[in-house]
């Protein structure tokens, strides 16, 4: 039994390693962001898009051995992590709790770093909107993607003329 929880510690330290990397690229992509950067910004989303899915397995895996470690405690697969660690030994719980808090608080500020990221992103293309529309009044239209993403296009009076006829 002792193996399992050596096992389950070792992926929280991974989940915990992972979702660190999570919120370091999304710290990049501020600064990407702040620097004005669009290069920069795509090259980090792409990575933030690939340390996403590496988290998300971490997970994955992680769930898997909660599952087998509530099988071999008697407890429903459903049991939660908390519940289960109250049957390890007191140094394993403690380190196992502080895991846990730790990969709480890392992603909570993840989803922060996140949501402030996307306003930002947010507000710098209503800025280049603004400009745009400044620089060519009734030329810039704003439409919407099939998600509900907002996309800008310039009409030249070639196009304006096609429209006219």
């Amino acid at each position: 039994m002792t193996t399992e929880w050596e096992l389950l510690a070792d992926a929280f330290r991974n989940e915990v390693q992972e979702y660190g990397g999570l919120l370091n690229l999304f710290d990049r992509q501020q600064g990407a962001i702040l620097e004005r950067d669009p290069e920069l910004v795509l090259a980090v989303t792409g990575m933030l898009e690939e340390q996403a899915k590496t988290v998300d397995r971490c997970l994955h895996e992680r769930e898997a051995l909660v599952k087998n470690l509530a099988a071999s405690c008697g407890k429903p697969p459903d049991t939660p992590v908390r519940e289960l660690i109250l049957k390890a030994s007191e140094p394993m719980r403690l380190l196992l709790s502080a895991l846990i808090d730790e990969i709480n608080n890392l992603v909570f500020r993840s989803k922060r770093r996140a949501r402030q990221n996307q306003m930002l992103l947010f507000r710098s293309i209503e800025v280049l909107q603004q400009i745009l529309q400044r620089l060519n009044p009734g030329e810039v239209v704003q439409t919407y993607s099939k998600e509900g993403k907002p996309n800008l296009s310039v009409v030249s009076s070639f196009m304006r003329s096609i429209a006219k006829s």
